[in-house]
């Protein structure tokens, strides 16, 4: 038996519910990174996402640290959405 399962077994799991709490754990800590950043950025700009995403679309004048810190702040909000459904998604299985 190797020690892996031997762990396993001592912690009354099994492989499959191991990968799902292993899978689950990591997904929660990407979604709580990527939520920190988003709301970084909404102290920053003291606004939400939406609203700074409308602010930018209406200028006529580009700023780049503003449209790098959009194209950040939208991967961070894209990215929290994702991890949250993929967190679900394993609370759903078992």
């Amino acid at each position: 038996m190797s020690v892996v399962s031997t762990v396993l077994k001592d912690l009354r799991t099994n492989e499959k519910e191991a990968s799902r709490e292993y899978a689950l754990l990591h997904a929660s800590q990407k979604a709580a990174e990527l939520a920190q950043q988003s709301e970084s950025f909404q102290k920053k700009y003291q606004m939400s996402f939406e609203d700074f995403e409308k602010r930018l679309r209406s200028q006529d004048k580009e700023i780049f640290e503003e449209e790098d810190d959009y194209l950040a702040w939208q991967f961070a909000v894209e990215g929290v959405a994702y991890w949250r459904e993929k967190i679900e998604q394993l609370k759903s299985t078992s």
